[in-house]
């Protein structure tokens, strides 16, 4: 390993392999070689190991096939990462690799689960993974359990150099990333007991927010083979992406930070613009057409585009109820929809409904809910939006009831069998303040129209799913 100026990543997932780590290959290839940055990743999660395992064999080497929605195909090798560990089974990986004062940034890929927020953006400090870090850190023995308790680990090494000043940047789907995960982090920190490194942070850390965009499915069994075929290399941890991609991030930073703008990442002060548009143009239709399409027995998300009606409903919602709820625009809206429903149409990537149909329950507030609520405040009645919640809303049902097969995986599933359990489960979704965060006080005849769309929807699956 060479003495370049470095980058961590948290987790070795396909979205960083085909996204952050990407846009740092470009770099390189564009630097002399003693300007070059390169990546350390590190696994926390025992249930990932096997990919840890099969890039350090590679020497962090790996292929992304990219590909373009008329099935035109580029293989790009990237050798950006060069070192890979796994803590989630070597705890002293983290204070080894953060001891180093080369490293000048992490970044990081999370869930919307994995933020452990409640309803108030606050830490959920009541959950038993988050009281379990709160207690390793505090002994000063034991596994982490979630980000948290990995990064006061990080921090904790950072603060005992002399020169530990680091970004750490989120680089997922949460509005606010940034923001969010100062404040968690802060009141993890705080939990913990961890008064000096509080101070140290304030003056050494900072938490740029960020807008990240590129879809990449799981990959398929075969692209081994496929890769093998049209490189002549045999890679046990190839990925595979769309041709599309984009990151915008915050510009500040506490330490050098890879001058990534030469490949084209956006630097601003006005982040949320742009991930407003990309969460809810995007995600929430992402969000929205999984669920009617899974009940329809589709497997890919292509699917749904070719479904003239599903095409339909998601134009209404984009053009009629997303669109005009934006107000600062950093681009073209329409022409930015037209490029959305290009890339949800491309075949080639066969990115699955069940990939994205994952977590509903803490992505709803995040991807709809602000859409509803800002054409309720406007006087404006989202029906292309009610009816799609509805179908989530059967999907849930015929779930949990054991009538529709699917594998849906959310940690927070228990939410919605709460509601199943009610003399009315539809009455205690609307209410769930969670998920609707007390709109239905508001409007109650938004609340009332709802009830009435999943009445409706629900009675049209009864012959389907009986």
């Amino acid at each position: 390993m060479s003495e370049h100026k470095r980058l961590v990543h948290f987790g070795i997932g396909a979205f960083h392999r085909g996204h952050q780590a990407y846009y740092l290959q470009k770099l390189n290839e564009q630097l002399p070689e003693n300007e070059q940055w390169f990546y350390t990743d590190i696994n926390l999660r025992a249930e990932t190991r096997s990919i840890p395992e099969a890039l350090k064999q590679q020497h962090g080497r790996y292929h992304f096939k990219r590909i373009a929605p008329d099935g035109n195909a580029e293989y790009i090798e990237i050798h950006c990462i060069d070192r890979v560990e796994d803590a989630s089974y070597d705890l002293s990986v983290i204070g080894e690799v953060f001891s180093d004062p080369l490293v000048k940034a992490l970044t990081i890929t999370v869930t919307e689960g994995g933020y452990y927020l409640n309803d108030n953006d606050d830490l959920n400090g009541e959950h038993p993974e988050i009281k379990h870090d709160i207690e390793v850190i505090r002994q000063g023995n034991g596994h982490p359990k979630t980000l948290y308790g990995y990064l006061a680990l990080a921090l904790q090494t950072r603060e005992a150099l002399s020169e530990g000043a680091i970004t750490v940047a989120t680089c997922d789907n949460l509005r606010d990333n940034g923001k969010r995960l100062e404040k968690a982090f802060t009141q993890f920190v705080s939990l913990a007991g961890l008064t000096t490194l509080s101070n140290w942070m304030s003056d050494n850390v900072t938490f740029p927010c960020s807008m990240v965009d590129r879809i990449t499915p799981v990959p398929p069994a075969d692209l081994p083979q496929d890769v093998l075929k049209a490189t002549g290399v045999q890679d046990n941890a190839p990925i595979m992406g769309e041709d599309f991609e984009q990151w915008v991030i915050q510009d500040v930073m506490a330490a050098d930070f890879p001058p990534l703008a030469k490949v084209g990442v956006t630097f601003t002060h006005n982040v949320h613009a742009y991930e407003e548009a990309k969460i809810r143009v995007l995600n929430g239709a992402h969000f929205l057409l999984s669920y009617i399409g899974a009940l329809r027995g589709y497997k890919f998300y292509d699917e749904n585009i070719r479904d003239s009606e599903l095409n339909e409903l998601i134009r209404q919602y984009h053009q009629n109820e997303v669109i005009p709820t934006i107000y600062d625009r950093p681009f073209d809206m329409e022409d930015y929809r037209a490029i959305i429903i290009s890339r949800f149409s491309n075949a080639y990537i066969a990115d699955s409904i069940e990939r994205i149909a994952m977590d509903s329950i803490s992505k709803f507030p995040q991807f709809v809910l602000p859409t509803i609520r800002l054409n309720l405040e406007r006087g404006y009645m989202p029906q292309a939006g009610t009816t799609l919640i509805a179908h989530w809303y059967a999907f849930l049902a015929l779930l949990i009831e054991g009538k529709f097969k699917f594998n849906y995986r959310d940690p927070y599933l228990y939410v919605a069998e709460g509601w199943m359990k009610q003399a009315d489960p539809i009455d205690a979704f609307i209410k769930d303040p969670d998920i609707w965060q007390g709109l239905h006080r508001r409007f109650p005849l938004y609340g009332e129209t709802l009830a009435k769309e999943i009445e409706t929807v629900l009675n049209g699956y009864q012959e389907r799913y009986p």
